[in-house]
């Protein structure tokens, strides 16, 4: 897959970086307008949602045009409303914001960075490198199968976080199993969201 791009950001990225550069990194590297609507993402970006079953979905429904918090969980809305505009504010290309966060696959836990740069006319690159890469260890995660009458709620949809990326119970809302064949493949009607955990050790002041 390659890169997509708006002109106008073409034309604006490429008087402070090199867009042939941002097109190979090895990071999921994204544009964001003024008005926070997407108008750039690299190879890497799709690539890497296609290796974790998230296309054709993610190209279909969230690409240039899209408004990036659309993406966004109601709970954090508020987090990532004032990390865009703390980051407009710093108004340099040297110093961008960052914030960590969990996104591992069925096999593989995953930490990344986010870093936001803020360009022109209130457009910001958003960069998100893997930190750590590491196979579970055994009984970190233990493995629940995908039982529908466990994890289905009555509309048929199926709660998980988006972070984690473990399924919340019918029965105890509180509950969030761990169930990798959901992680490497979801469900056709599945709702992202947080978990307690998540919300709580990534977001503390969201929480």
């Amino acid at each position: 897959m390659s890169s997509r791009s708006d002109p106008a950001f073409v034309a604006m990225i490429g008087r402070v970086f090199s867009l042939d550069a941002l097109d190979q990194h090895a990071a999921s590297v994204i544009g964001l307008s003024g008005d926070d609507r997407l108008v750039y993402v690299n190879s890497r970006w799709d690539s890497f949602a296609a290796a974790n079953g998230g296309q054709p979905g993610i190209r279909a429904t969230w690409d240039l045009g899209a408004r990036y918090l659309d993406a966004v969980p109601a709970c954090l809305q508020a987090f990532y409303v004032d990390l865009l505009t703390r980051a407009r504010g710093e108004r340099s290309w040297g110093r961008p914001l960052g914030h960590e966060y969990e996104c591992s696959s069925g096999s593989l836990f995953r930490r990344f960075n986010m870093h936001v740069y803020a360009l022109e006319d209130r457009a910001l690159l958003i960069v998100n490198s893997l930190l750590v890469e590491r196979p579970f260890s055994a009984g970190e995660r233990p493995a629940m199968p995908p039982d529908a009458v466990e994890y289905m709620a009555g509309d048929g949809i199926v709660h998980q976080c988006s972070h984690c990326r473990r399924i919340r119970t019918v029965r105890d809302p509180l509950r969030w199993d761990w169930v990798p064949q959901w992680v490497d493949r979801s469900p056709a009607k599945t709702s992202h969201g947080l978990c307690e955990i998540c919300l709580d050790y990534y977001y503390p002041a969201a929480a």
